[in-house]
């Protein structure tokens, strides 16, 4: 679980106060302009704001400083309040803002006091900067995602367009064609099959990875996403010769998801049974429950994964060296998808192989109640 910035200074007030006995906390941060904005407070009254005040100056010069209401009328104390200490955040002589606490009654803030603080200081700053380090990348990638998004949301249409123009003229709706053009147009139909696969892979990417692209999570019903998947690619497994089997679960199975993401993984993985399993072969799909988990097997007779591929499986862009040489269409994309989205939804991914013999791909997810999406 990742631990906000929030988190950090929640338990750095709380901190401060048990290890330097005292009544109140705060924490502020250097913001725009160079200005110390309040960001955590523990202890205070209400009515009492604690805005930037000269003692946290001379802290951000690197040294703790202590003031005790009787002696310094210049600084505000809340009332009932009569003693403060303040120490700088710093990381790698970068200062962050201050840490401070307050008593309300003697002895004042000791030397071993601010030594302390100033101990926790060090650590707090630095929790704080990874934690401010996290939630930049979370939205690079979620930024990257939307450009992602948008850019292959444009590109889907003049793609379709294109492909639809091009089957036209194969078909011969634009006159009788030679062997030779056949052959040409052929190869742009199949170019243009693997960039409309592309496009939709990375819109697929996208959504896995930015959740404000996908529909809102509720119990989704297992049994039908897996129906669905299953009803979809049967006719591509009755073209080439696959036997795509489904073994019905008579208890009704729910998990925590979306409907499009669920239909999402098991289209992906059903579909690479039956892509990579020979004419004649079998695609099995299975499901169950084990005590407080719901799993889906998916099992083909197909080319199966060779061991040195294993590692790189769920890698973006990486397709197994016998997955290429069997030259069917394919992004790189899938697995890398299937797997976001499990994990997004709180399960886990297995993949069991053998070279020449088959792939087994089981998905399992903690149970949900009953299902409430589309309802």
């Amino acid at each position: 679980m990742r631990v906000s910035e929030e988190d950090v200074l929640d338990l750095l007030t709380a901190a401060a106060m048990t290890i330097s006995v005292a009544d109140a906390a705060a924490v502020l941060l250097l913001g725009e302009a160079d200005r110390l904005v309040l960001s955590a407070r523990r202890g205070l009254p209400d009515d009492f704001p604690p805005g930037e005040i000269p003692l946290d100056r001379e802290a951000l010069s690197g040294r703790p400083v202590g003031a005790s209401a009787a002696d310094r009328p210049d600084v505000p104390f809340p009332t009932g309040f009569s003693f403060l200490l303040c120490v700088p955040l710093t990381v790698a002589a970068h200062p962050l803002g201050v840490l401070r606490v307050y008593r309300q009654a003697s002895p004042p803030f000791s030397p071993a006091d601010a030594e302390r603080l100033l101990a926790l200081a060090a650590v707090g700053a630095a929790a704080l900067q990874a934690a401010q380090g996290v939630a930049e990348l979370e939205r690079i990638e979620a930024a990257k995602s939307r450009f992602i998004h948008v850019v292959t949301h444009e590109l889907r249409s003049p793609i379709a367009v294109a492909q639809s123009l091009v089957r036209s003229v194969v078909r011969g709706y634009a006159g009788s064609l030679t062997e030779t053009q056949k052959d040409l147009f052929a190869r742009i139909s199949a170019r243009l099959d693997f960039l409309e696969r592309l496009v939709n892979d990375l819109l697929d990417l996208a959504a896995s990875r930015a959740p404000e692209l996908a529909e809102e999570e509720c119990a989704v019903a297992l049994n039908s996403s897996v129906g669905r998947a299953v009803l979809l690619l049967m006719p591509r497994a009755e073209e080439k010769g696959v036997n795509l089997v489904a073994r019905p679960y008579s208890e009704e199975l729910a998990v925590w998801g979306t409907e499009e993401g669920l239909d999402r993984i098991f289209v992906n993985l059903i579909e690479n049974g039956i892509k990579y399993t020979p004419p004649g072969g079998t695609v099995t799909v299975t499901m169950g429950r084990d005590g407080d988990e719901v799993w889906v097997r998916v099992s083909d007779t197909g080319i199966g994964i060779p061991p040195e591929a294993m590692p790189h499986l769920f890698e973006e862009f990486y397709r197994a060296p016998n997955a290429r040489a069997l030259n069917a269409v394919g992004t790189g994309l899938g697995l890398t998808i299937v797997k976001e989205l499990v994990e997004r939804y709180r399960g886990r991914i297995e993949v069991k192989s053998q070279v020449g013999e088959g792939t087994t791909f089981i998905v399992t997810f903690p149970a949900a109640g009953p299902p409430t999406c589309g309802f």
